[in-house]
């Protein structure tokens, strides 16, 4: 259910039955998952799809968050509250970039040093180099660039080198797309890193698949890790396989609202019988 539905389900059903008391959903973390901050239209692209957010509407969105006393903390302290077993409630945010494109730096950038927000960028390293290179038909940061946000408090995490399909790789190839993503970070901020984030739909109705990611992950010193499985993050969640919420210019005040207080997290479930109902599982490709 995409498009409009998801939508309409969440405005007109879920949140309103979140709102009446009738159920209680349990308090949790919400991680902001956004893309490109653009005027791209992207034209016959269907809103749950869509990649981007225009700078006046991510600026209205990040005055929803002041103007709704929201807490927002980067990726680690969310890592360490969810880990401790600190309190909780509805109003602790984290926002996450993914792709590293070029228009974070003259677009998102300004508006999140207004409110005195951070944030946390994700490089697919083979995009991010000394001169400019694309991705996805977009400008990507110069690693100058990137190291200029670091200094300013961006964070940065690793996406894999060249932004594959995991699920389809063998595992020495998978280990080597995240490590050497890593190193490459590393590397260029002489910082360790410890954040990545799972690109394209992650398979978590594959548990041996995602049991192996986990070791791998661990294996490579990473402390949290995000994926496009679609709700809040939870204490007792798995920190190297936390839910995130999908955003973009189709995210009015009252769906984004309802996003955050947990609106939006029937999809993930939905999602999962999805794909759980189809079977996939890890085939590597060449096998």
């Amino acid at each position: 259910m995409v498009g409009h539905m998801d939508r309409l389900a969440t405005v007109c059903v879920a949140d309103p039955i979140l709102s009446s008391g009738i159920v209680r959903t349990s308090a949790g973390i919400s991680i902001l998952m956004y893309h490109s901050i653009s005027d791209d239209p992207e034209t016959g692209v269907a809103p749950y799809y869509r990649l981007a957010t225009s700078p006046s509407r991510f600026r209205e969105q990040m005055q929803w968050l002041r103007d709704g006393g929201f807490d927002v903390i980067d990726l680690m302290e969310a890592h360490r509250r969810l880990q401790t077993g600190a309190t909780l409630n509805h109003r602790s945010v984290v926002l996450t970039f993914d792709d590293g494109f070029q228009d974070f730096a003259d677009r998102a950038w300004p508006v999140l040093s207004d409110f005195g927000y951070s944030a946390t960028m994700f490089l697919p390293t083979a995009y991010i180099g000394n001169d400019r290179q694309s991705f996805k038909g977009r400008p990507c940061l110069t690693w100058d660039e990137v190291r200029r946000l670091r200094a300013g408090g961006i964070m940065f995490g690793a996406h894999t080198v060249t932004h594959p399909v995991l699920h389809r790789m063998s595992w020495p190839a998978i280990t080597t797309e995240i490590g050497d993503s890593r190193a490459r970070i590393e590397d260029e901020l002489m910082e360790p890193v410890r954040t990545f984030a799972y690109p394209f739909a992650f398979p978590r109705e594959d548990q041996q698949f995602v049991g192996r990611l986990r070791q791998e992950l661990t294996a490579l010193g990473f402390s949290a890790a995000v994926t496009t499985a679609i709700g809040r993050a939870k204490p007792g969640h798995d920190p190297l396989s936390l839910r995130r919420l999908p955003v973009n210019d189709c995210d009015d005040r009252r769906l984004f609202m309802a996003k955050l207080k947990g609106g939006y997290d029937w999809l993930g479930g939905l999602q999962y019988l999805a794909r759980s109902a189809k079977g996939l599982k890890h085939s590597p490709e060449g096998r």
